[in-house]
């Protein structure tokens, strides 16, 4: 067991408060990652990791698809952790508070690993990738999502623009939810730390704010907690705040279709192999 890092216990404590809410919004990907996650699991009973677990969603998935899956499930949050827990308690998977560079090399080796959007915040990515790579049999298989371009996903780029009260450049490789968004970058990460066979696909979705006639309040609500718009908002005066969450409004009221406030959103799916 690791001690989290102060982002990763601010952090972990919001999401583990929105945990639902975060499902929502990633649903559209989820469907389709967790499709490429079971299509990508070994034939017969193996052992799997997920990297940066989260609520366990993504692992709970794999558990329902296989039965024969023996899943560790790892996050840096301990608030995270302890939901996860609790929801997959009785199923076939372990879940570990710890890094998941440790936790590869030391719980491995694994036939199989995988992540939802959990892979963008190592602050060495190749050598990260590279632990993982010594936590896996050869030959074995890697899939994760990230988010694509800051422009493909305005939740995020109109938000926090909207809550600076200016337009704000793209993020850049430092750790953040955005770190992965160039393909020719992630690419040669994986290549430099020993996986071969590299393939991505673009994944565009809908990121559901929220649902419902309170939808715009509670979306505001939520992404005013998580994402790159809360963070804006929580480096301001205090005095201008009030005057963020304002115009963080005005977006998402343009964004309400009467049901639920969507905004179009785009990731990436990554594979590889282990190398021999």
């Amino acid at each position: 067991m690791s001690t989290s890092p102060k982002w990763a216990t601010k952090s972990g404590d919001a999401w583990s408060g929105r945990w639902r809410e975060i499902d929502l919004a990633l649903s559209g990907l989820a469907a389709k990652l967790n499709s490429a996650i079971a299509a990508a699991a070994p034939p017969g009973p193996f052992l799997a990791l997920d990297v940066g677990c989260g609520a366990g969603s993504t692992s709970m998935a794999l558990a329902e698809a296989r039965a024969d899956a023996s899943i560790v499930a790892c996050d840096l949050s301990p608030a995270l952790v302890r939901i996860a827990e609790e929801r997959l308690a009785g199923t076939p998977v372990q879940v570990i508070l710890g890094d998941a560079e440790t936790v590869a090399t030391g719980e491995g080796p694994f036939d199989f690993i995988f992540s939802r959007h959990g892979v963008m915040f190592f602050a060495d990515p190749v050598r990260a990738f590279r632990n993982l790579r010594n936590g896996a049999n050869a030959g074995a298989s890697l899939v994760f999502s990230c988010f694509q371009d800051w422009d493909a996903n305005p939740w995020a780029s109109e938000l926090a623009s909207a809550a600076a009260g200016r337009a704000l450049p793209p993020p850049g490789r430092e750790p953040s939810g955005f770190a992965f968004a160039e393909p020719d970058y992630v690419q040669a990460i994986l290549n430099d730390s020993g996986w071969t066979g590299v393939e991505w696909q673009s994944v565009p979705f809908r990121y559901v704010a929220a649902g419902g006639q309170a939808a715009v309040d509670q979306a505001l609500t939520f992404l005013g907690e998580i994402g790159p718009a809360s963070r804006v908002v929580g480096e301001l005066p205090e005095e201008e705040r009030s005057g963020a969450m304002r115009r963080m409004r005005g977006i998402i009221d343009r964004h309400f279709n009467g049901d639920s406030v969507e905004f179009a959103a785009a990731a990436w799916i990554w594979s590889a192999t282990a190398g021999a």
